[in-house]
């Protein structure tokens, strides 16, 4: 289950955002016919990271080939996470087991959807936006006579079109946000909740693990 947790931002991370980890690529590379491939192999290296110690290859499997068909990955990760709640009934109280498949639904309630906005809407608010801007000086011209015309122009300009840019990400948020640092994030949190239900070993100094031992051929001592 924490190999889950630890994989569920990863595949979602990929899953709503086309370029994965690379904010500054173009469009235009998004398009090459090695592109998938590589965002592939990002991914499985992700996966690998967590799935490190060789067990639960099944999982890493199922997750790796939702990923290559282009299916949502992030569900497939809560499906997982499903059925390793529905197997450790009888070997784990039923009260947190019902409390876990709870927490479950609200992820799945919450989970993201990847809904861009659609190509036509942009291209029309760019074109409508262009033609506002290239008739504007007409309009402000006898308001603000050959001096503060362009500069006024500019100004409005700036500010409509800064508006609509943040419109635009807002509405796409996954391109501009650091959705690697909420994963890492994650991923920490994660490890320190781990580590503090792992039991604390008190060492003597006679055991094993403090027992000063001699090189062989000299050297100093390990």
């Amino acid at each position: 289950m924490l190999k889950l947790i630890r994989a569920f931002p990863v595949a979602y991370n990929i899953h709503v955002n086309r370029k994965g980890g690379h904010h500054n690529l173009h469009e235009s590379d998004m398009n090459k016919p090695k592109f998938a491939d590589r965002i592939q192999a990002e991914f499985q290296v992700e996966m690998l990271n967590i799935y490190m110690d060789g067990k639960h290859d099944d999982d890493l499997r199922r997750i790796s080939e939702v990923k290559y068909r282009g299916e949502n990955c992030g569900l497939e990760v809560l499906n997982l996470m499903g059925e390793t709640i529905a197997a450790s009934m009888g070997t784990v109280d039923a009260i947190y087991v019902r409390e876990m498949d709870e927490q479950l639904q609200r992820l799945c309630g919450a989970r993201i959807l990847r809904t861009p906005i659609p190509t036509s809407f942009t291209r029309h608010t760019s074109r409508v936006m262009a033609v506002w801007e290239l008739t504007l000086p007409f309009g402000m011209y006898p308001l603000m006579g050959p001096y503060f015309t362009i500069p006024v122009c500019l100004l409005t300009s700036f500010v409509v079109l800064g508006i609509e840019d943040i419109g635009v990400q807002l509405e796409e948020p996954y391109d501009v946000q650091p959705l690697r640092q909420y994963s890492d994030g994650i991923f920490d949190s994660i490890n320190q909740t781990e580590r503090n239900y792992i039991p604390y070993k008190f060492f003597s100094l006679d055991e094993k693990e403090y027992r000063i031992r001699m090189p062989r051929h000299g050297g100093h001592l390990q």
